[in-house]
């Protein structure tokens, strides 16, 4: 019986064109050789699992399929942050004091987001920092898509007058049922 190593070494040597030419075909050539690494990786360490017969070629490309669609989530993110990162603006201001009431307002924008509920805090940071639709925080919070619309925009105001209380220019939040916050 061969041991581990030379199963591998077997099953490498027998299949590692064509665990290759199916990554090469779905991710093209740049990452064709790391995709192929990965799924031999995934052999050794899973060699126990892996069939004996004319079956591995088929457990290779299960393997295979998985670890390409790893890296297409991995470039839709990394495109995703891309692209996030773009519409970041680099500012810089003509005078120093613009630049110090400038961080002054991310303060207070920070220090009232803080200053709101859980629940409020967690439906804006889905829908500015993670960019994602009513439809999506819909199903991320387990409710309609009119429902997070509505806490969306409950949640928009909340911060507005927390942010205007803080600023000095409004009165002080006010919780849901309308009584202010002391």
């Amino acid at each position: 019986m061969p041991s581990q190593e030379e199963r591998l070494t077997r099953l490498y040597e027998k299949h590692n064109r064509a665990v290759r030419a199916y990554c090469l075909r779905r991710i093209g050539d740049d990452e064709a050789s790391d995709a192929t690494s990965a799924v031999f990786t995934v052999a050794w360490r899973r060699i126990e699992d892996l069939p004996d017969d004319e079956m591995a070629l088929a457990w290779l490309y299960g393997v295979a399929r998985r670890v390409v669609a790893d890296h297409y989530r991995s470039r839709n993110r990394r495109s995703r942050l891309t692209r996030k990162l773009s519409t970041v603006r680099s500012i810089v201001p003509a005078q120093p004091d613009w630049q110090v009431v400038q961080r002054a307002e991310y303060r207070q924008v920070h220090i009232a987001l803080r200053g709101l509920r859980e629940r409020d805090r967690e439906v804006l940071l889905l829908s500015a920092w993670e960019e994602l639709s009513n439809d999506q925080i819909a199903t991320v919070l387990g409710c309609s898509t009119e429902a997070a619309a509505q806490r969306v925009h409950r949640a928009k105001q909340r911060l507005g007058r927390s942010f205007r209380a803080l600023s000095g220019s409004g009165p002080p939040p006010a919780d849901a049922d309308g009584s202010e916050r002391a």
